[in-house]
């Protein structure tokens, strides 16, 4: 079940770009970012997000220009071998994205909850109920997240508030971690973890117009950005440079902290729920939009005989790296290069086509007046 053109909300395309970002808070990449830039970790959030904010502009003026989704944008500017290159990128980044993000939390589910379960088992049945949040569509997937989306939320707030005994200020000093042109470098080497807030992109003729377009995806950008960085703001606060870095598992280790009295301990184990819930859905959009732009690409007529076989490889996917720190060691490369590359690299070729035919436009009708 998809949506119908122009069907989609802000309110749904919000939560959609969200749950693309809300997953990794669960992961190992709050620490990784500590232990890259040290207590400028929270706001280099922020700056790794300003290069994706800046695409969503630039994704405005391109749809303004010419209408349509990525996979159509991009043949009516770069013809038929632009389209493909551009479109086989995005399938790689949703794909690998989703099967790198499936192996953390395999391996965080067996680490918090189920340790004695074998490890293909949990991959196999995260994999089989991703594909059947998938074939459920998009406008199901949209719904469903737009639910978890304030419970989600006002948990991990919940959760953040409840550490306020353990906040130590001088753990944030000093403010600009290595350097400020460091942090700024980090910062925009690393907007590529960002580059699925443009998943709007993809399903844009779903939108009702341009302007829900921008607001849904700088709304859900934005958020998932302050999310990550208040996160990372009292993760810091909480445990220090030193001993946050070495987390392996940050919100989980957190929530073990919180004590409310002693009826009611031990809450992390309703949020193993939730970032399993979470982590699901991110999981579940990647494998949509990646077998969505596969059924663009060779113009088929449905996804949904795609799914099984894109969700086979997938799993197969994440489970080719011999072990987590490999896992980790790939994920933040391909951050820093693939996908920071990606977003840079099609987005100005977009927007520099879409100019130079606005300009091609406005100069033909000149003529056309003149003459």
């Amino acid at each position: 079940m998809s949506y119908q053109p122009g069907r989609m909300g802000i309110a749904e395309g919000m939560a959609l770009v969200f749950i693309m970002l809300f997953p990794r808070i669960f992961l190992t990449t709050p620490a990784n970012a500590i232990a890259a830039v040290t207590t400028a970790a929270w706001w280099v959030v922020i700056v790794s997000g300003l290069p994706v904010i800046l695409a969503i502009f630039a994704w405005i003026y391109i749809f303004r220009q010419t209408p349509g989704d990525l996979f159509s944008v991009s043949e009516k500017l770069l013809g038929r071998v632009g389209a493909w290159l551009v479109t086989v990128a995005a399938i790689m980044v949703f794909f690998i994205d989703a099967a790198l993000v499936l192996r953390q939390f395999a391996e965080n589910t067996l680490l918090t909850a189920l340790p004695q379960v074998e490890f293909s088992f949990i991959v196999g049945w995260y994999t089989l109920i991703a594909a059947l949040g998938a074939l459920l569509g998009l406008e199901a997937l949209a719904r469903g997240t737009y639910l978890l989306f304030p419970m989600s939320v006002m948990g991990l707030i919940l959760v953040l508030l409840l550490l306020a005994p353990y906040y130590d200020v001088y753990n944030l000093t000093p403010w600009r971690g290595y350097g400020l042109l460091a942090s700024l470098q980090t910062g925009i080497l690393q907007s590529g973890i960002n580059i699925s807030g443009l998943i709007l992109v993809i399903v844009s003729p779903a939108m009702q117009n341009i302007q829900t377009f921008k607001w849904a995806s700088i709304f859900g950008v934005t958020s998932g950005l302050f999310i990550k960085s208040l996160t990372l703001f009292i993760f810091t606060m909480v445990f220090g440079v030193a001993t946050a870095s070495e987390k392996t598992l940050p919100f989980f280790e957190m929530s073990r902290l919180v004590y409310i009295n002693r009826y009611f301990q031990r809450i992390e184990a309703l949020f193993i729920i939730l970032w399993v819930i979470g982590g699901l859905l991110g999981i579940s959009l990647g494998l949509y939009m990646g077998t969505f732009l596969i059924t663009r690409l060779l113009k088929l007529p449905a996804l949904q005989p795609l799914i099984p076989l894109s969700a086979y490889i997938v799993a197969q996917m994440a489970m080719v790296p011999p072990d987590i720190a490999t896992v980790i060691r790939l994920d933040n490369y391909l951050i820093s290069h693939f996908y920071t590359a990606t977003l840079f690299i099609i987005t100005l070729v977009l927007l520099i086509a879409a100019f130079v035919k606005s300009k091609k436009r406005r100069l033909q009708h000149v003529s056309s007046y003149d003459n």
